[in-house]
């Protein structure tokens, strides 16, 4: 199979077959190598187990981060 860029507006596209069952509403993250291939990473939706996790570990660093905010 291939598929071929176009432009629409300001960004060029690249239009998925639904054969590959690529889900609606699931975000990517573009990578472009040093060949000018183009890779789609999946990004994970976070839980609010990971979010509590995230929090915590910057909960760690606000005293730090007050005192340099100033300098």
């Amino acid at each position: 199979m291939i598929i071929k860029s176009r432009k629409v507006g300001n960004s060029i596209t690249l239009t998925l077959p639904e054969e590959l069952n690529v889900p609606e509403n699931v975000e990517f993250e573009p990578i472009v190598d040093s060949k000018g291939n183009v890779f789609l990473k999946r990004i994970s939706a976070l839980n609010e187990e990971r979010v509590r996790d995230i929090h915590q570990f910057m909960d760690q660093f606000k005293p730090l981060m007050d005192k340099l905010k100033d300098k």
